[in-house]
């Protein structure tokens, strides 16, 4: 048994020193040592399996954890481990309740396992499109309007599940009550752009995949700091502002949000930072326009496809200095026919891109011969 496993299985035997999580082991992320940035997610690999454990996976769910042991053969467990959730591998057939599970495990060259997804028409994923009008994908629906009787038809080894909100358990019982194996995932609350992109290092194992999903990663990884590098430097930072409203209430990305690191780390100055909320923050209209008159830059303005359709939304937008300097750039630049949006489907895994198009944005100067990716500006 590798150390790492040994301390998290000793760490079960001592107490007051950690809460116990859902899963009855202690509550202890980063333990193994095996995760770069991610924070919802750990590893344990062993030479005959593979312990799995997610962490806090729905908003507010704090101090939960979920473990899961993959493998080839159950009878190799220790003890301590054979209460647990065990799932053979490599799986074959699965079933992904999220565009990102779809893009994860897609980079791992495995979309043929998809049999089953939430919200088919807006996957962006053009091999998943077609096997989807082929009938080769299923849409097994979405939150309380699961179809548990389609999921089930699928026979799938494996639902890759994620939730909003504490509720999810009810779908994760109801499953689990007619014998289908499920898994959280949290990568959409990972807060770090590569903590996020990490999460293939989540589904690898999976598939049998681990060595490629490291490559995979890593060069990422390595693209992301050299891009990051570039906005080190004492340069300008133009201010930034982000988001549309939604019936009358503005839901502003908080200061430790995923959106704030992006932007800071492509040399702009996010107008919110000083928040410390890593999640988004209600506030109304008149509140954000109070900043909104100092950004420089407007970036992922909602569903906007051009400055009109913002302007419809509040015609006091048309006063802003950004919106009369058609300072003004969406992520969507690449949509599906049924209105996928690929910036929340294969952009988590390459946040490399988005920074190269935020950089390009903020400091046009130091990315003179890129072409935006994910982003456009509205004109």
């Amino acid at each position: 048994m590798r150390v790492s496993a040994l301390i998290l299985l000793l760490s079960t035997l001592i107490s007051g020193c950690n809460s116990s999580g859902s899963d009855g082991l202690n509550y202890n992320p980063g333990s193994s040592g095996n995760t770069k940035y991610a924070a919802r997610f750990d590893l344990y690999p062993e030479e005959d399996y593979t312990l799995i454990r997610v962490f806090n996976p729905w908003q507010n769910s704090k101090g939960t954890s979920y473990s899961y042991v993959l493998g080839e053969k159950q009878e190799v467990l220790p003890d301590s481990l054979r209460t647990l959730p065990f799932i053979h591998t490599p799986v074959s057939r699965v079933v992904a309740m999220s565009t990102t599970h779809v893009a994860m495990i897609a980079g791992l060259g495995e979309s043929s396992s998809i049999v089953g997804a939430s919200g088919t028409p807006f996957i962006f994923n053009p091999d998943i499109r077609e096997r989807s009008e082929a009938g080769l994908v299923a849409d097994v629906g979405y939150g309380q309007g699961i179809n548990y009787e389609k999921v089930v038809s699928l026979e799938p080894d494996v639902v890759f599940l994620y939730g909003v909100e504490g509720n999810v358990t009810s779908i994760a019982e109801k499953l689990g009550e007619l014998g289908i194996q499920v898994v959280y995932c949290a990568e959409y609350l990972e807060q770090d752009p590569l903590g996020k992109a990490e999460w293939i290092r989540f589904f690898a194992p999976f598939f049998g995949k681990e060595q490629e999903a490291d490559v995979s990663f890593n060069r990422v990884d390595s693209s992301y700091q050299a891009l990051k590098s570039i906005t080190s430097r004492n340069l300008v930072k133009p201010n930034v502002m982000i988001g549309l409203p939604w019936k009358d209430t503005w839901y502003v990305a908080g200061g430790r949000s995923y959106a704030s690191r992006l932007i800071s780390d492509a040399g702009g100055q996010y107008l919110w930072q000083d928040n410390t909320s890593d999640e988004a923050i209600p506030m109304d209209m008149e509140s954000v326009y109070s900043k909104a008159v100092n950004a420089d830059v407007w970036i992922n303005p909602g569903v906007a496809l051009s400055i009109d359709e913002l302007i419809a939304f509040d015609e006091r937008f048309g006063e802003l200095e950004i919106v009369r300097q058609a300072e003004i750039y969406n992520n969507n630049a690449r949509m599906s026919p049924g209105g996928g949006n690929d910036y929340w489907e294969s952009a988590t895994l390459r946040p490399d891109l988005i920074l190269a198009d935020l950089i390009s944005v903020f400091h046009p100067k130091l990315m003179r011969d890129h072409s935006m990716f994910y982003y456009r500006k509205l004109k």
